[in-house]
């Protein structure tokens, strides 16, 4: 075993005891129950909006990569 894998595998393992003791905390109610949440509910972009947009940006950048 070399120092790559100690260090990397050390820094995975204290990440995830950081991310599961984090974990436990759960917001105040100040936060939770606010009058100007996001309506998850309610879709603003359509899947085939989203498709266009980004068959156009896809072909926008085969157009430029073309000319340069």
């Amino acid at each position: 075993m070399d120092a790559n894998t100690l260090i990397f595998g050390s820094m995975a393992v204290i990440s995830l005891a950081i991310f599961f003791y984090l974990g436990r905390f759960k917001a105040s109610s100040k936060q939770t129950d606010r009058d100007d949440r996001i309506d998850w509910t309610k879709r603003s972009f359509s899947l085939w909006k989203i498709f266009f947009y980004s068959l156009v940006l896809v072909g926008g950048i085969v157009l430029v990569l073309e000319f340069i």
